[in-house]
Formats: structure tokens, sequence, C-alpha cells
């Protein structure tokens, strides 16, 4: 209910990664820019999707302190050394952005050979699972898909077959 959360960066940025910031790259109601941190810092505080009221003086001291913390050469709040790069360099953006979780902790159990196990941690024989279907937590699923099939479909030939 708090969201969302607002990715901010510079123009030096947009230019080190070679970010394309044309449509359809990027969506005026979820992205914009501002020449000024007090501008944008407005423009994030109407936009309809903002649904905490947020100071307009937040931006501009957090990106004090985030340029503060560069010329120290490490960041005590998240405990990393060598964060690189100053944000200094309007045009400055704000992009929408919210967290997903695209797989859950549902699915089946299963072992290293992802064969199926039941409560008692058994082989179900003959079963197998991977990917979506097996219980795990991963940020994108294609790798995890495309491995676990693998991993299934190599332990599947050695098994005999089923009368």
């Amino acid at each position: 209910p708090a969201g969302p959360v607002w990715a901010i960066f510079d123009s030096e940025a947009v230019q080190r990664e070679k970010w394309d910031l044309s449509p359809p790259s990027t969506d005026p109601e979820y992205f914009f820019s501002a020449d000024t941190l007090e501008e944008l810092a407005r423009k994030i505080k109407n936009n309809p999707y903002q649904k905490v009221d947020m100071p307009e003086e937040n931006l501009a001291s957090t990106v004090k302190r985030f340029n503060q913390i560069v010329e120290f050469g490490y960041d005590p709040d998240f405990e990393q050394p060598n964060p690189r790069f100053k944000f200094n360099a309007p045009p400055y953006y704000a992009a929408w952005a919210t967290p997903v979780i695209h797989d859950t902790y549902a699915g089946l159990r299963i072992n290293m050979k992802c064969q199926v196990v039941d409560m008692n941690g058994e082989v179900i024989e003959g079963l197998y699972c991977g990917g979506e279907s097996a219980g795990g937590c991963s940020q994108h699923g294609q790798g995890r898909c495309t491995t676990q099939g693998y991993i299934a479909g190599g332990n599947l030939t050695k098994e005999k077959a089923w009368s």
C-alpha cells in the first residue's frame, strides 16, 4: 500500500549505460525527467501512483548524502565498499518501479536429481519435477526450468521403463 519505488538517476548514468529513454522504452505515466531535483521531487509527489506523501526536500537531501558517500568511498548504511558514481548531472530522471516476486515457495519438493520426494524425504519413483512446479524462490524462472529439465531428463533416462 505504500509504493511505488522510484529509481532515480542522472544523465551521466543514461550515457554510461547507453539507455534508450525514448518511447516505447519509457512511458510518461511511469517515467519522467526534470532539470532540478526539486522539480523531479514535485513530479514524483504529484504522480497518481505515489501513495505516500514525500516531502520534496527529501530527494535533494538523499542525493547530497549519496554524493558524500561516494566521496568517502564507503557506504556505511548498506556496508558496501566503493560506491562509484556521483549523482549530479541534470537532467534527472525518475522511473516507477515495483518489486516483483516471480516464483513462490509453493510447489513439489525435489532432491538434487529433481526427483519428487514425499513428506518423509523418500523418492516417489518415476516422478520428476523442475522449474515453476518445484518449490523454491527465484528471481527468474527460465534458467531454473532449463537446468532442472536437463537434470530430470538425464536421470529419467537411467530408470527402468515402466511396464
